[in-house]
């Protein structure tokens, strides 16, 4: 899960595990939740978030609004994730610029101010020369999917959670990992000793350099039994600098495709 610093530059290579919201049906000893402290409490933040397991089941729409550290728009879209994992709708603004974008299994297509000939340097702009050109899948299939994204295959989690603090106040942390093949980044999630809510996380490339960012969520949206963090805040781990923030308007679950 390689994040080029996820915010400002967002180069999210999940790969082909990380976008999927399914798994392959396949168990070992690191999945089981009742092998470890810390799978024990991600199934309890999870029963939070989604307590009726419906959210890999379900057709999702979202409206998101994202603005940069002076307040100002930086994206505006809405997206459908569609149950099967790989169809994905996306429609909005980013960059000044109006985007349209589909992906179906293997193909995607995109136009931009009503363009679909869209030259290197346009394809860059709006970030579909990552991935493959699946970056927008990837990145907001993940976003919006957790904690649960972290029941995918590939994921390592440390088997004791962290009992320490964030944002000033008590949590529960676990320290996250990826098969290789996934991603090379170490994050940590955090969550709400009561509740198990999830309040934040933070990736770094290097730990020891202290890089990377950290994300504070507040507030609760919900819809159809699911509950997700509305709003997003994005800060360096370093300087501890305010990046921009995210934040849900409108969502939607409905079940089937």
């Amino acid at each position: 899960m390689r994040t080029d610093s996820f915010f400002v530059i967002g180069l999210f290579a999940i790969g082909a595990v990380g976008c999927s919201r399914q798994t392959d049906g396949t168990k070992d000893a690191s999945a089981d939740p009742d092998r470890s402290a810390a799978k024990a409490l991600l199934s309890r933040a999870i029963a939070y978030h989604d307590p009726n397991a419906v959210w890999a089941s379900s057709t999702i729409r979202i409206d998101w609004i994202g603005t940069g550290n002076d307040g100002s728009e930086r994206v505006a879209v809405q997206f459908t994730l569609h149950p099967d994992g790989s169809t994905f709708e996306l429609s909005g603004r980013y960059r000044g610029s109006t985007l349209e974008y589909r992906t179906e299994g293997s193909e995607w297509s995109a136009t931009v101010d009503g363009e679909s000939n869209l030259d290197t340097e346009t394809l860059k702009r709006m970030r579909l020369d990552r991935e493959d050109g699946f970056y927008w899948r990837s990145y907001y299939g993940f976003l919006t999917g957790l904690p649960m994204k972290l029941s995918d295959p590939g994921t390592l989690i440390d088997p004791e959670p962290i009992d320490t603090t964030f944002n000033g106040e008590r949590v529960l942390a676990l320290r996250v990992t990826y098969d290789p093949e996934v991603g090379t980044d170490s994050w940590y999630f955090y969550f709400d000793p009561e509740t198990a809510a999830l309040v934040g996380c933070r990736f770094n490339h290097d730990e020891a350099a202290n890089d990377g960012e950290y994300i504070v969520l507040d507030g609760v949206i919900e819809s159809g039994g699911v509950r997700l963090p509305r709003k997003r805040s994005w800060y360096t781990n370093k300087e501890n600098r305010f990046l921009g923030a995210d934040e849900i308007r409108v969502l939607e679950l409905t079940s089937g495709s």
